[in-house]
């Protein structure tokens, strides 16, 4: 049976503390997504093309992982503020509508690109 109420997200934390585990469980869970893990590769390929000492590699790494930590922690504090939270409530449809969007056009970008350096290349 699986736990209920407040504390059914943390069950199986054991001794670590709420906030640790909630963070072990979005990392666990993001390196588990090959979107993610297929972003992570795209984001730090360009920044290693050289040779470059391990150290470099280890610290790229590092600094990716810190900014999206950072940049998540502040999403999370900007919608704990009220107001912000109460929009969002209200325009969610539309706002997700409008991502869709975007992300779609930076898609479509992509392809685009990729599709002319592959005819460039081969041809």
């Amino acid at each position: 049976m699986w736990p209920r109420g407040r504390n059914a997200f943390l069950a199986g934390c054991g001794d670590i503390s709420p906030a640790s585990c909630i963070y072990r469980d979005a990392l666990v869970t993001n390196l588990m997504n090959p979107k993610a893990t297929f972003f992570f590769v795209a984001l730090s390929a360009p920044l290693l093309e050289k040779n470059h000492d391990p150290s470099y590699a280890l610290f790229i790494c590092f600094l990716i992982v810190a900014t999206g930590t950072a940049g998540w922690i502040l999403w999370a504090l900007v919608f704990r503020w009220q107001p912000i939270r109460s929009f969002y409530g209200r325009y969610a449809g539309i706002l997700d509508g409008i991502l869709s969007l975007v992300l779609a056009g930076f898609g479509f970008s992509m392809l685009y690109s990729f599709g002319r350096m592959a005819v460039e290349n081969f041809s």
